[in-house]
């Protein structure tokens, strides 16, 4: 049986991948999207109804599991290329928290995807987060590699407060809303994800009128929750 060959860990040798397969027309267009989760299921808060946060615990990953720079560049190169006549490559990255991996981390990821993008190809990225990392420099960052940005906010203070806590049982509501202020702030366009669960599912009006008017993002989104 023949079996995809494998790289040991921290070894770079990207001739030995198996070769990419295309249909034989020039006419064949390829398009497909992935979500990306470098930092695998680690995260600076604990929500009481997040389904993924111990799940590094069932794959038996390290307990600060982080993508390297080999699997990133394979990645990158690979994800691209394999987008034949795409004119445009969107990016996801997602967690966990992809904050945690840093920007140099994020910085890395531009100079990969400036290196294998085609001439007449145009690369996306967004980035979903719950925005207790979102300082200045982060913003400069996002708002100059044109970034958009998913925040996740379950409502006003009390609703938001009821599940998204940190590790220490801290709220997390002000700190998010400082994100938001940022954001605008530096003109980067972001949407608001919202988890229903069992508390902001009896006021959705509220829930909704503030994610409208006072959180104001370019897109609203709802994902079912505990």
């Amino acid at each position: 049986m023949n079996r995809i060959p494998t790289v040991p860990v921290g070894l770079h040798v990207p001739s030995i991948y198996p070769k990419l397969k295309r249909a034989e027309s020039d006419q064949a267009a390829y398009r497909f999207h992935t979500m990306l989760k470098p930092s695998g299921a680690a995260c600076n808060i604990n929500c009481d109804y997040c389904f993924y946060l111990h799940k590094q615990d069932l794959l038996n990953q390290p307990r600060h599991p982080r993508m390297s720079d080999v699997t990133l560049e394979q990645h990158i190169r690979q994800y691209i290329e394999g987008q034949a006549g795409a004119s445009e490559v969107v990016f996801t990255w997602q967690g966990g928290e992809p904050t945690l991996m840093g920007l140099d981390f994020f910085a890395r990821v531009i100079e990969l995807q400036q290196r294998y993008a085609a001439k007449d190809m145009t690369i996306y990225n967004d980035i979903q987060t719950n925005g207790l990392l979102l300082d200045d420099k982060w913003c400069t960052f996002l708002a100059a590699n044109n970034f958009l940005v998913g925040l996740s906010i379950d409502g006003p203070k009390h609703l938001h407060d009821r599940y998204r806590r940190t590790n220490n049982d801290k709220p997390t509501f002000d700190l998010v809303m400082t994100a938001v202020k940022r954001l605008k702030s530096y003109g980067i366009p972001f949407n608001a994800l919202c988890v229903v669960n069992d508390a902001n599912a009896k006021e959705p009006l509220v829930v909704y009128r503030f994610l409208r008017d006072e959180v104001a993002p370019r897109m609203i989104q709802f994902l079912a929750g505990g």
